[in-house]
């Protein structure tokens, strides 16, 4: 036992050893290290589908050339995951297969369109139905029980899907209300309310509230009358939390959703989505 000890603890140092120079050799001439994000078919597919949101032919090239790093970065079971290195998952999928419907590129890339909705249909379905059927009705369903209770990820995700027309007829209707209205409410008593996203999603909130109120308003008269009288003042709330540079969180996604959403409701020259 000793001695199997000993021969760990010398691997243990070996290993240590070695990663330590590994990042060591990683620093620049000024020996410092410098980082970037990993890139991201997450990130691209949302930045894709809120430019198309907004001005399709305007932002025509940098529309082109997402779609085109999609298609050549798809996994090789025909899904996407959130980076270049991680395995399919249906989200990051779902949201690719929007992008090339909100481009109206579905016909210039087929294939990875094909692709794309026979890994959903896979992802979606239960065991022994067809793979090459994708029921939308399923896949909003497997893409909210994903994420349980907490409506962060999957009412955005359900949204692009909508605004990309993958959803069919009553696409907006099948989203769960956001009570947008609460931003309106003081920001010391978040804490005391039970909210359906997590607190840093408070623009997604007020965006993402908002256009599914727009599209599908509630059927209680109380809360679309009340939602009506916040919508102004949320927008301002909206502009107050963002940053001089534009972006929120410094997240591509979480920015993307709310562009998109501004831009669902007619509201792409509004200065939050400029």
């Amino acid at each position: 036992m000793i001695a199997a000890s000993a021969g760990f603890q010398t691997r243990i140092r070996a290993a240590l050893e070695k990663a330590a120079n590994a990042l060591l050799a990683e620093r620049d001439a000024r020996g410092v290290w410098v980082g970037e994000l990993s890139s991201s078919a997450l990130s691209t597919a949302t930045a894709v589908v809120a430019l198309a949101a907004v001005d399709r032919a305007g932002h025509a090239d940098l529309i082109a050339r997402g779609l085109a790093w999609l298609a050549l970065h798809r996994n090789s079971d025909g899904g996407w995951g959130d980076t270049v290195r991680s395995k399919s998952n249906i989200s990051t999928t779902a949201l690719c297969w929007a992008a090339f419907g909100a481009a109206r590129a579905d016909e210039k890339y087929r294939e990875a369109v094909n692709d794309a909705e026979r890994w959903l249909a896979r992802g979606a379905q239960a065991p022994g139905a067809p793979d090459s059927l994708l029921d939308s009705e399923l896949l909003v369903r497997a893409i909210a029980d994903r994420y349980g209770k907490d409506r962060t990820f999957s009412v955005p995700i359900l949204m692009t899907l909508a605004i990309a027309g993958r959803l069919g007829e009553n696409a907006w209707h099948r989203l769960p209300h956001l009570p947008f209205e609460l931003a309106a409410l003081p920001h010391q008593i978040f804490g005391a309310l039970r909210m359906p996203v997590v607190s840093y999603a408070l623009p997604a909130l007020i965006a993402l509230g908002q256009a599914i109120h727009h599209h599908a308003p509630a059927r209680n008269p109380l809360a679309r009358w009340i939602r009506g009288l916040s919508k102004n003042r949320t927008l301002r709330v909206l502009k107050t939390i963002q940053p001089p540079n534009g972006g929120f969180l410094e997240a591509a996604p979480l920015t993307s959703f709310v562009t998109m959403a501004l831009a669902s409701m007619g509201l792409a020259a509004h200065p939050v989505a400029r």
